[in-house]
Order: structure tokens, then C-alpha cells, then sequence
């Protein structure tokens, strides 16, 4: 078996956000499925020395992590030109954070289309970098994974990748379980017996001033943002301010632990996803996983994970705010939110990461 690199930037990034749960998952899956076979080693960017050990105690069953003498930044700007590259017969990114250069065989992974899409809703520099590295793929890329079809169609139309896509989907954390005082925890975070959910990195295409300025116009009802601070100046405070929304309606949480993300969630009274396009839209399938209805915009790849066990609204068309609304009030109905729970759990009981690492592992015995 040939010796293989797996990039583990995602894991360790600044804002690891579902790419980042995505790569710790699928890496983790994959290799127990090698059975502890020495022929996959993690490769990260300059990390401290307990962060090598924090990521040696996440994957157990890796032959090693090799640490890169330059920093991330640093890093990105040397394998956008090709250099700094480590030397591996396959490497394996599961993000556009990749190695891309003539020597080797090389899988990566796209996301999603946003940077060729709607690359005003990110970093003019985070727009650029990503439609850079999407041509390295294009170039030196032997298979390039994507998470939907949705994002398969859509790079079609950017990229020449001819047949090496393939699809490689996400899956509920297996982590994400309710503790058994999940009321303690919801208590401690302050947060009112009857709320919403909103699950992402806060970034302009998150569509969260849509659903704030929905729920502007319903009375009582509260909201839960959880997620880290991303790009493009996006304030829950400046939102709440902007959509008039009462500041007491609007609980900002950050960034939580599983055990809190599980209890918060699984007391909701729904999940919404207003996004203005996602690559898979991973809370979808971890709100459904815990019985918890969603609510999610008619971008293809969500219609596509959801099926046809959520709601999908046409939250960035004509009146989009309006309709937002009215499904909102909607989850009034006890008997549509037990149908909409009932559904979801069995949709996401579709997926496994197990799965998705013998995809993968099936990817790789075909550079063999």
C-alpha cells in the first residue's frame, strides 16, 4: 500500500466551522477502517506541541503527525504556487488546504461553489485564494471530492474535471448526544423554554439577517445563534440593531461543546438554515439526527441532504422574508413539527461517517 498524507489544517484551523467537522470525522472513520495500518500520516501546519498531542489523541490509529516548519498563512501562500510541498506518494485534503503539485497522486476536496458563485459574500482575498487553488485542482488534482451533486453540477460549470468527481457526503457527529442534564446546561446559557436555532460561522451568505428580519415580525418567539465569528463583518449585535428585532430575543452563543450544541438544539423548537448557498449544510442533518424540525432555504445542496424531510423555503426570492415568516409560525402546528421530527430523524439515519469512509477508502484503492 502506497504511503499516504492527510492534510489535518481543518481540524486545527482558527475557524473550523463544518469543514472542519467534516475532515475530523471522515479522518477519524477512515482510519479505522485501515485497522491501524502504518500507511496514513497526518500532516498539519506549525502547531504547538499540545496541539500535536491533542490531535495524536483524536487520531489514535494514524502512523504519525508531521508538522510543517511554516504557519498556516504562510503555508496557504506557498501551495497556492506550488511550493513548501510535502513529499507523499498520495495525498489526501479534505479542503482546498492542499498540496496540489506535479510529483504524487492527489485527492482534494471542494466544498462548495461560493468562491465562483457568490464570491461577494466572502474576503476579496478569500474569493481569490479559493477560485486559485479550485484551478490547481484542476490541473493536478487525480479526483477531487465533493459533499453533494449539487456542488458536482455547479463546479461542472467552472472547472474541467471531467470524471474524477466524486461524491462523498458528511453525516450526524457521532459526539452529538444529549447529556443527561441537558436542562442545566440550556439553563446555564440563558436561553428561554420556547426558541429557534441558528447553526454557522457568521458570514454573509449564513443568511442570518433574513431570518432575524423574519422573526422581527413575529412576536415572543426567541432565537439561539451558535457558531464562531467568520468573515465579512457579520455583528449579531449590528444585526439586531439593523432588522429590529428585541436585543432579549436574540441569545449569541459562539462556539459550543457537543454536549451543549446537543442539549441546546434538542430543545428547540427548530433549526434554520437561510443560507444562500451551502455545499451540504451539516446542522441539517445533526438537528434532524436529535428529532428537532428544520427550516432551510431552497439552496439545491440543502433540498438535496434535506430530501424531502424539512421545509424549504424561498427565503432570498421576491417577499422571501414574508414566507420565512409564515413558515416560522408555522412550527405552532404540534402535529407538523412531530412529522417534520419524525422525518428528519429517519432521513439522517441515512447517513454514517462509516459509509462515507468506505466511499473514501474506495477512492483511494483507485490510485493503487
Amino acid at each position: 500500500m502506497k504511503t499516504s498524507t492527510v492534510i489535518l489544517d481543518q481540524v486545527v484551523a482558527p475557524v473550523p466551522g463544518g469543514i472542519g467537522r467534516y475532515a475530523l470525522n471522515l479522518v477519524r472513520a477512515l482510519s479505522a477502517r485501515l485497522d491501524g495500518t502504518p500507511s496514513l500520516v497526518g500532516f498539519v501546519p506549525r502547531i504547538s506541541t499540545e496541539t500535536v498531542r491533542q490531535l495524536e489523541g483524536i487520531f489514535p490509529l494514524l502512523d504519525g503527525i508531521d508538522v510543517s516548519p511554516f504557519p498556516r498563512a504562510l503555508l496557504a501562500r506557498a501551495w497556492e504556487h506550488g511550493f513548501a510541498v510535502p513529499r507523499s506518494e498520495v495525498t489526501y485534503s479534505p479542503s482546498l488546504f492542499a498540496p496540489l503539485a506535479e510529483h504524487g497522486q492527489h485527492i482534494v476536496t471542494i466544498h462548495d461553489a461560493v468562491p465562483w458563485t457568490h464570491p461577494e459574500t466572502m474576503t476579496t482575498h478569500g474569493a481569490r485564494w479559493h477560485r486559485a487553488m479550485g484551478e490547481r485542482a484542476q490541473r493536478y488534482a487525480d479526483i477531487v471530492v465533493v459533499p453533494t451533486d449539487a456542488v458536482a453540477s455547479r463546479l461542472s460549470q467552472f472547472l474541467s474535471l471531467e470524471n474524477r468527481i466524486r461524491v462523498i457526503g458528511g453525516a450526524p457527529t457521532p459526539d452529538l448526544v444529549v447529556p443527561v442534564d441537558s436542562e442545566n446546561r440550556r439553563i446555564a446559557l440563558g436561553l428561554p423554554d420556547d426558541y429557534l436555532t441558528f447553526v454557522g460561522t457568521l458570514e454573509p451568505r449564513k443568511g442570518l439577517e433574513q431570518l432575524l428580519s423574519a422573526l422581527a415580525t413575529i412576536e415572543g418567539l426567541s432565537l439561539a445563534v451558535i457558531g464562531p465569528t467568520g468573515w465579512g463583518g457579520v455583528s449579531v449585535t449590528d444585526l439586531v440593531t439593523r432588522t429590529g428585532i428585541a436585543e432579549h430575543r436574540v441569545h449569541a452563543l459562539g462556539r459550543l461543546s457537543d454536549a451543549d450544541l446537543a442539549s441546546v438544539l434538542s430543545t428547540s423548537r427548530g433549526l434554520v438554515v437561510p443560507s444562500i448557498e451551502e455545499g451540504f449544510g451539516l446542522p441539517v442533518l445533526e438537528a434532524m439526527s436529535l428529532g428537532v424540525p428544520v427550516i432551510h432555504s431552497t439552496a439545491e445542496a440543502l433540498r438535496e441532504v434535506a430530501g424531502h424531510s424539512a421545509l424549504a423555503v424561498d427565503v432570498h426570492g421576491e417577499n422571501g422574508t414574508i414566507k420565512l415568516a409564515e413558515a416560522l409560525t408555522g412550527l405552532d402546528d404540534e402535529t407538523l413539527r412531530r412529522d417534520l421530527a419524525s422525518r428528519g430523524k429517519a432521513r439522517a439515519a441515512q447517513f454514517s461517517w462509516d459509509a462515507s469512509a468506505v466511499r473514501l477508502a474506495s477512492v483511494f484503492a483507485e490510485l493503487t
